[in-house]
C-alpha cells in the first residue's frame, strides 16, 4: 500500500480556475478513476475544487469533467452582486456613506456571495463526501478558514479518522463540511461578508494561515502535491506616480493568498534538510513536495480579456480607484474567456511537473 498522497490547493478568486486545468492533466494521466489523494485540503477558493473532488473521490476523471465545465462556463453574475454599486459613481458613494450611517448589516462588503452559494449547493452533492470517506477513497477533506473573533485559522475537517491540533493561532477541527464552510473560506474581507458558523464570524481561508501545508501533513499526507497560483517570476517592477487604494488592496491580497505558502515551503526544506543531516529517528518524518507555478503572470493574461469585464467589476473597480489594476481584475474576473485560458494554462503548465507527479502517485502513466 502506497502512503497517503495530499492535494493542496490554495487560493485566488477566478485564478483558482488554473487548478482544474493541472487536475485535468493529472486526471489524463491516471489508469484508475479513483482519485489518487486520499487527503484533499483547501482554503480561500481553493475550498471550492477540494470539496468538489472530495464528493466525487470514486469518479476522478467525471468530476474534473464537470469541474472544466463548471469554471469554463462561470460568469461573475454567479459568483457576486451587489447592492451599493451604481452606474452614477456618485450614487456608488452615497450607498456606501447611506450604509455606514444607518449601520446595516451589509456594511462589512461591498458585494455579496449570494450567487456562489447557491451555485455551490447546485453542484456539489456535500453528503457523498462522507460517502467516499466510508468507502476509503479518501482519508480526509480539509477546508481552512479564519475566525474573526478569536484571529484564528482554523480548519475544518471532515475524515475517517478522529483529528483536532491546536497550535498558536491555529487549530483543525471536526467538522461535516458544508455550502456555509466554503462560502466562510472564500470570504476575502471588505469584499465579500463573514460567514457566522458555530456561533463565530469567519472570512477567508488565507488570511492568518501561516502553515498552508500543515492541515494535508496533519490528516496524514506523507507526500504533497501543491497547486499555487503564482508565477513561478514576478513581473519586473513597474514604475508609478502614485498608489490608488486599488493597488494598495491587490499588493495585501498578494500577500494574504501566497506568502505564506512560500514561507512554509522553506520551512518544510529546512525540516527535511534536518532530518537528512542528523540519520537518526525522529518523530519528524522527511515530506516531499511538489509545487506547481504557473509560468505565466495572470496581471497580463486578464488584460487580453477587457472586453469580457463585467458592468459590476468596472464599477468596483472604479470605486476603488483601480480600473486598469491587472491584480484585482485577475482575482474577480469570473467570466469564459478569461477562465478557460486560465484552465489551458493550467494543463499546460502541469507537464512540466509530469514525471514528478506520477512518480509520487506511484502510478503510470497512459501513453
Amino acid at each position: 500500500m502506497t502512503d497517503p498522497v495530499g492535494l493542496v490547493l490554495s487560493g485566488g478568486g477566478a485564478r483558482t480556475a488554473f487548478q482544474v486545468g493541472v487536475l485535468k492533466a493529472i486526471s489524463q494521466w491516471m489508469e484508475t478513476d479513483e482519485l489518487p489523494f486520499k487527503v484533499v485540503t483547501g482554503a480561500s477558493a481553493g475550498s471550492i475544487n477540494a470539496a468538489y473532488l472530495a464528493a466525487n473521490a470514486d469518479q476522478f476523471k467525471f468530476a474534473v469533467q464537470q469541474l472544466t465545465n463548471m469554471w469554463g462556463t462561470l460568469t461573475s453574475k454567479q459568483v457576486y452582486s451587489s447592492e451599493i454599486l451604481s452606474i452614477n459613481h456618485f450614487k456608488t458613494l452615497m450607498n456606501v456613506f447611506n450604509k455606514m450611517r444607518k449601520g446595516m448589516k451589509s456594511t462589512n462588503s461591498v458585494l455579496t456571495a449570494l450567487p456562489l452559494a447557491k451555485l455551490l449547493k447546485d453542484q456539489i452533492d456535500f453528503d457523498r463526501i462522507e460517502h467516499c470517506l466510508e468507502k476509503k477513497y479518501l482519508n480526509s477533506l480539509a477546508v481552512t478558514a479564519t475566525s474573526f473573533q478569536n484571529s484564528m485559522s482554523t480548519t475544518f475537517v471532515q475524515s475517517n479518522e478522529n483529528i483536532f491540533w491546536e497550535r498558536v493561532r491555529r487549530t483543525g477541527v471536526e467538522e461535516r463540511i458544508k455550502v456555509k464552510h466554503l462560502m466562510a473560506s472564500t470570504a476575502i474581507p471588505f469584499l465579500f461578508p463573514p460567514v457566522k458558523i458555530n456561533n463565530e464570524f469567519y472570512g477567508d481561508g488565507s488570511l492568518r494561515n501561516f502553515a498552508p501545508l500543515s492541515p494535508a501533513i496533519r490528516c496524514g499526507a506523507k507526500s504533497l502535491i501543491v497547486v499555487g497560483i503564482r508565477e513561478i517570476e514576478d513581473s519586473k517592477l513597474v514604475e508609478k506616480k502614485q498608489l490608488s487604494f486599488g493597488d494598495i488592496f491587490s499588493k495585501i491580497l498578494n500577500t494574504i493568498l501566497f506568502d505564506s505558502l512560500d514561507v512554509d515551503n522553506e520551512r518544510l526544506t529546512r525540516i527535511n534538510q534536518t532530518i537528512k543531516n542528523t540519520g537518526k529517528k525522529s518523530r519528524l518524518k522527511n515530506i516531499d513536495t511538489i509545487i506547481i507555478r504557473p509560468s505565466v503572470d495572470f496581471r497580463e493574461m486578464v488584460k487580453e480579456f477587457d472586453y469580457e469585464t463585467p458592468l459590476i467589476l468596472n464599477k468596483l473597480l472604479r470605486l476603488l480607484g483601480s480600473k486598469n489594476n491587472g491584480d484585482l481584475k485577475s482575482y474577480l474576473m469570473f467570466e469564459p474567456g478569461y477562465l478557460n485560458a486560465l484552465i489551458d494554462q493550467g494543463y499546460k503548465d502541469a507537464h512540466a511537473y509530469k514525471a514528478r507527479i506520477i512518480e509520487t502517485l506511484n502510478k503510470k502513466a497512459l501513453e
